[in-house]
């Protein structure tokens, strides 16, 4: 299989579609990044289409990334979905925030396995604007691809993102998932399998990311079990939330599923323009309890 044809031929896909969609933008309802002294990133065009500046907050803990989650939601609160656009975040959600200014200055993006487990992709950025932004910021056109699971049971011969030297790949999981991934590491040293011990430990293995490979901020996407995890443990620090008006999504899928309110303040509230005015986006800074 020449992976190289087919990652070359996924690049060129993904900078088409997000060349050629329209995408209307956003309207700023609210802004209180300044207030809050979060920083602010973007460039002239980023900031014509979103209004403004994209706010991050810096790391909290200097043994950990600064970590931000992202999600779209159906108008009744719906995050899990087989296709993503079906919950009606729309093309600006997607081209401008999902694949765009969430990640745009990310070291890594972060996954769960259960979220591409069956996919062809690979994490990053796409439309020429935002990757002129990336390398504005001096940082690498392909985040690190990494990758959370227990068991090991990954597509590791058949998916795309395991297959392109070109990206970092790292693998958090534990003692026995690092022992069934072992016969696929020879041929690909690209990746890196980061264990925990006989317990699965995604924190300790985000503290070997920053601290031995420079993964000073990430970006995870990692479906609701992961981010749930990632909250109630104290690590997030900025919550990315599209809301759509569409109903929709598997019932009952909210994207956070634990048991205590977040305390969150807001930064940022927009609204979309033309088709998409009626999607709003939202950004949260959670504070410590």
């Amino acid at each position: 299989m020449d992976w190289a044809q087919r990652f070359q031929e996924f690049v060129e896909r993904k900078t088409a579609a997000a060349v050629t969609a329209r995408i209307p933008g956003y309207v700023t309802l609210e802004s209180h990044g300044k207030t809050l002294g979060l920083n602010a990133i973007g460039n002239a065009w980023t900031n014509q289409q979103f209004d403004g500046p994209f706010f991050e907050s810096s790391a909290s803990d200097p043994d950990l990334p600064a970590i931000n989650t992202i999600f779209v939601r159906s108008a009744d609160g719906n995050t899990g979905t087989a296709n993503p656009m079906e919950l009606g975040g729309g093309l600006g959600d997607k081209h401008l925030i999902y694949e765009g200014l969430s990640s745009v200055h990310a070291d890594a993006i972060v996954t769960g396995a259960s979220t591409i487990r069956g996919e062809q992709m690979v994490m990053a950025i796409w439309h020429p604007e935002l990757v002129s932004l990336r390398a504005s910021l001096g940082l690498p056109r392909y985040p690190a691809q990494v990758v959370a699971t227990r068991s090991g049971d990954l597509d590791i011969e058949s998916a795309l993102l395991y297959n392109v030297p070109e990206l970092r790949v790292f693998i958090l999981t534990n003692s026995a998932g690092a022992k069934s991934l072992k016969p696929h590491l020879k041929e690909r040293p690209w990746i890196q399998v980061l264990s925990a011990g006989r317990k699965s430990d995604v924190i300790a293995g985000l503290q070997v990311l920053r601290a031995e490979h420079g993964i000073a901020r990430a970006s995870s996407i990692g479906g609701r079990t992961l981010t749930t995890q990632l909250i109630d443990e104290g690590v997030v620090q900025d919550i990315y939330l599209t809301t759509s008006p569409k109903i929709g999504g598997e019932p009952g899928t909210p994207f956070y599923t634990g048991g205590r309110p977040l305390p969150t303040r807001l930064s940022v509230r927009k609204a979309g323009r033309d088709e998409e005015a009626a999607v709003v986006f939202e950004h949260f800074v959670l504070t410590r309890a």
